[in-house]
């Protein structure tokens, strides 16, 4: 729910990934983050965004700032944002206060917002993974009709799987749910049945530092050279 109402408040620029898992660079270990905020259109992660839904009875203390401290550090995010439902300590806002870069939310109303109502994941190999929407890209070529050339706009919706973390896009014209899994060599692209003049597919890229991610791209069949990243998600 944290990660929707994310999605539904940051810049186009950033997507946003529900559930997600990155190694982390210090520990070694694989981190579970509630909701990932990384840039949407190019393979950098130098302003990374993580964010921790501390669903408790009691408020949140200093103990707890300083575990997300380090959550930050070894997953690489450069600001993160801490929700407290209950509430926070003094303590723990000084704490904030002096990392600079950690917000401290709370929220006095949560709106009524059901995860079961997304659309189940398309992945044979997923059980009960539901895809998470984080953004609704337009592509708008120009199409011929007749003597006339028009440009055409299709809206989509992008998201990732809340559990194997697949991407999927909607086509709002046709409404196919296409699953594109980023790990196939032979992946020669997906249409839905609209058949746009562009394909959908994913891939897996490395930043300079060795970290990969999944990416989602949309390739102009007369401008295969130049895909547009849709959407990313840490892979690990």
């Amino acid at each position: 729910m944290i990660a929707q109402l994310m999605a539904n408040q940051v810049s186009t620029d950033l997507c946003v990934t529900a559930n997600a898992r990155v190694m982390g660079k210090i520990s070694g270990r694989s981190r579970q983050i509630d909701a990932l905020i990384d840039a949407r259109h190019d393979t950098d992660n130098s302003r990374r965004i993580v964010v921790d839904a501390k669903k408790r009875k009691r408020k949140i203390d200093v103990t707890d700032v300083e575990a997300f401290r380090g959550l930050m550090d070894d997953v690489g995010a450069t600001h993160g944002y801490l929700i407290c439902p209950t509430g926070h300590t003094k303590a723990a806002e000084k704490r904030a206060q002096m990392a600079v870069t950690i917000c401290l939310v709370a929220l006095d109303h949560i709106p009524n917002f059901d995860p079961w109502q997304w659309p189940l994941c398309k992945n044979a190999a997923c059980k009960q993974g539901r895809i998470f929407w984080g953004g609704y890209p337009e592509l708008s070529p120009v199409m011929t009709n007749g003597a006339q050339r028009i440009r055409v706009p299709f809206v989509h919706s992008v998201g990732k799987c809340d559990r194997c973390g697949r991407f999927h896009v909607e086509c709002h014209r046709c409404g196919d749910i296409l699953s594109l899994p980023e790990d196939q060599d032979d992946d020669f692209g997906h249409h839905c049945r609209c058949r746009p003049p562009w394909f959908w597919i994913a891939s897996i890229e490395e930043d300079e530092e060795g970290r990969r991610s999944g990416e989602l791209h949309a390739v102009l069949v007369n401008r295969p050279d130049r895909p547009v990243t849709f959407d990313r998600r840490p892979y690990d």
